[in-house]
C-alpha cells in the first residue's frame, strides 16, 4: 500500500475509532409525553362537567343546590388538570438533558430498564424467566451487546496494526487478515448502532436518541478507511469480491433452500417461523399430497412434453427466423423485425381470449398441441437470436459455403446452428421455465385431469377448506422446481461460454 493511501486509512480508521468513545445517544426523560395522555383524559372530564353545568342552568329544572354541587365538581377536575399540566412542564423542563452514552467504554446508565410491555408483545425474551426484569436486561441486552462493541473495536484496532505491520509490501498475508477484520468491525458497529437505536426503554426514560455525527464518524470514517485500504491492495480488493461474490451466492441459494427445508416440516412448524434445519415430516408431507390426488408422474409427464416439446419448436424456428433476418435482406426486411418488435410489447394476458377461441375453433381445447405448436411465434426469443447473430456471424462463411454448393437449410443447420448453441441454450433455459411455470394457459385450455401440469396440481393444494397443508404445498413446489433446476446444471456452461465467446474481439 502506498504511503499516502496508507495515511488517508489510519486518519479514517483513527476517526472511527474515537467516535466510539464519544456520546453516540443520549435517553431523554420521556415523563412530559408519558402525562400527555392523563391530561387528555383529564380535559375530556372537565369538558364534560362544564356542559353538563351549562345544561343544567339553561334549563333551569335544577335546584341552586345541585348546580352548586356541579360548580365543585368542575372546579375540583380542573384543579386535578392543572396539577397535571404543572407536572408536565416540570418534567419538560428535565427532559433537556437526559443521559448520555457513549459505545466505550460501555455501560448503559443505571437509571435504565426494559420495557417488559414490549418484550411480551413482541416474545424477545423468550428462554428467560419474565419476572425479573433486570436481569433480562443485563444477561439479553448488555452482555451480548457490549461483547459486540468491544469486538468491533478490536477489530479495528487489530486492522489498524495490521496494515502499519505490512509496511511498504504490495501484497502480504497481513492486508488479506486486515481486510477481514475490518469488515467484521463495520458488520459489528453497525449491528451495535441499530440495536441501540431499539432498545426497548421503560418511562420515564425514551429510546435512545442517536447522535449523527458521532454515527457518521464511526461508520462513515471505518468505511472510507475500508475503501481505501481494499482499493490500495490488490489481494485486499480480490479477497472482497470473493467474499461479495460468495453472500450474493448465499442470498440466492438461501430461497431455494428454505422451500426445501420446509417440504420436510410441519404446517404448524412453518407458520411458527423460518427454519434452516430439515425438518422429520417428508413422509407425512408426502402422504398429504397423495390423499388429495396429486399424481406427480402425471404432472410431471405433462409439464415435461409442454415445456420440452414448445422449447425445442420455440428455438429452432426462432433461430431460423433470425438468420433469415440477419442474412437475406429483402425488402420489407426492416418493417418485419419491427412488428417483431411491436409484438413483444404486447402482454399475453391481452391476447388470452383471442387465443382460447382460436384453439377451441381448432378442437385443440384438452390437447397439449395447443400449448406446443403456438410456442413457434416467439418474438422475444427472434429478438435476442438476431442481436446475438449480429456481434457472432460472419456473413463470409455463409457465402463460402454457397460457393462449396451447401444448400440454404444444411448451411443452416450445419455451420449456423453451431455458432449459435450459447444462445440457443440460454434461450432454452427461459422457455423451459416460462412453460413448465405457466399456469393461466392450462388453466384456460384443460379440463381433462390427465392433462394437468404441476403447477396447476399446486394451486389445488391450496383449495381445502378445512385446512391448508403448507408442508405438502413446499413439497409439491420443490418437486415443480426441481426439474428446471438440473436443466440450468445441465446447460450452464453453455451460458458461460457464450459470455466468454461474446467478449472475444477479433
Amino acid at each position: 500500500m502506498k504511503q499516502t493511501r496508507k495515511i488517508i486509512y489510519l486518519i479514517f480508521m483513527a476517526i472511527a475509532i474515537l467516535g466510539m468513545f464519544l456520546p453516540i445517544a443520549t435517553f431523554h426523560d420521556n415523563s412530559a409525553a408519558s402525562l400527555s395522555v392523563d391530561i387528555e383524559k383529564q380535559q375530556g372530564k372537565v369538558d364534560s362537567a362544564q356542559t353538563q353545568l351549562d345544561r343544567w342552568i339553561a334549563g333551569g329544572k335544577k335546584s341552586e343546590a345541585d348546580i352548586q354541587k356541579q360548580r365543585d365538581k368542575v372546579a375540583k377536575e380542573q384543579a386535578k388538570l392543572d396539577e397535571l399540566v404543572a407536572q408536565q412542564n416540570a418534567a419538560s423542563g428535565d427532559s433537556a438533558s437526559g443521559l448520555s452514552y457513549a459505545l466505550l467504554p460501555g455501560k448503559l446508565p443505571s437509571e435504565l430498564e426494559v420495557d417488559m410491555q414490549v418484550v411480551n408483545q413482541y416474545k424477545l425474551y423468550d428462554q428467560w424467566n419474565m419476572q425479573d426484569a433486570k436481569r433480562v436486561s443485563e444477561e439479553w441486552n448488555l452482555n451480548p451487546y457490549y461483547l459486540c462493541v468491544w469486538i468491533a473495536f478490536g477489530c479495528f484496532v487489530l486492522a489498524a496494526i495490521l496494515v502499519v505491520l505490512a509496511g511498504k509490501k504490495d501484497v502480504s498475508k497481513l492486508y488479506t487478515i486486515s481486510s477481514f477484520l475490518h469488515l467484521i468491525g463495520i458488520l459489528l458497529a453497525a449491528y451495535s448502532i441499530l440495536r441501540l437505536a431499539a432498545f426497548p426503554v421503560k418511562l420515564p426514560y425514551g429510546n435512545a436518541t442517536l447522535n449523527s455525527l458521532v454515527v457518521i464518524m464511526i461508520l462513515c470514517g471505518s468505511i472510507i478507511a475500508f475503501a481505501a485500504h481494499v482499493q490500495g491492495v490488490h489481494n485486499s480488493k480480490r479477497s472482497m469480491i470473493y467474499v461479495f461474490c460468495s453472500f450474493l451466492s448465499v442470498l440466492a441459494i438461501i430461497p431455494f433452500w428454505i422451500m426445501i427445508v420446509n417440504a420436510t416440516r410441519s404446517t404448524m412448524a412453518i407458520q411458527q417461523g423460518v427454519s434452516l434445519i430439515p425438518g422429520t415430516y417428508l413422509q407425512y408431507n408426502w402422504n398429504v399430497l397423495a390423499s388429495k390426488n396429486f399424481d406427480v408422474s402425471v404432472g410431471f409427464m405433462n409439464s415435461a412434453i409442454i415445456a420440452f416439446g414448445s422449447t425445442i419448436l420455440s428455438v429452432y424456428f426462432s433461430a431460423m427466423t433470425a438468420y433469415g433476418f440477419k442474412v437475406y435482406q429483402f425488402k420489407g426486411n426492416k418493417f418485419l423485425y419491427a412488428v417483431v418488435m411491436a409484438i413483444i410489447m404486447i402482454p399475453g394476458q391481452v391476447t388470452g381470449t383471442g387465443f382460447f377461441m382460436f384453439m377451441y375453433q381448432l378442437h385443440w381445447v384438452n390437447n397439449r398441441l395447443a400449448l406446443i405448436i403456438p410456442s413457434i411465434a416467439a418474438a422475444g426469443t427472434v429478438f435476442f437470436f438476431r442481436q446475438y447473430l449480429e456481434a457472432n456471424l460472419q456473413l463470409s462463411l455463409v457465402e463460402a459455403a454457397r460457393i462449396d454448393g451447401c444448400g440454404e437449410i444444411r448451411t443452416f443447420n450445419r455451420i449456423i446452428l453451431p455458432i449459435m448453441v450459447p444462445a440457443m441454450a440460454t434461450m432454452g433455459i427461459m422457455a423451459v421455465i416460462g412453460s413448465w411455470n405457466n399456469y393461466l394457459t392450462p388453466l384456460m385450455l384443460f379440463t381433462d385431469p390427465g392433462l394437468k401440469t404441476l403447477p396447476m396440481m399446486v394451486q389445488e393444494l391450496r383449495g381445502d377448506i378445512y385446512r391448508t397443508e403448507f408442508g405438502s404445498i413446499y413439497l409439491g413446489l420443490t418437486l415443480t422446481a426441481l426439474p428446471l433446476i438440473i436443466v440450468y446444471f445441465a446447460f450452464s456452461k453453455f451460458i458461460i461460454a457464450g459470455v466468454a465467446l461474446g467478449g472475444v474481439k477479433e
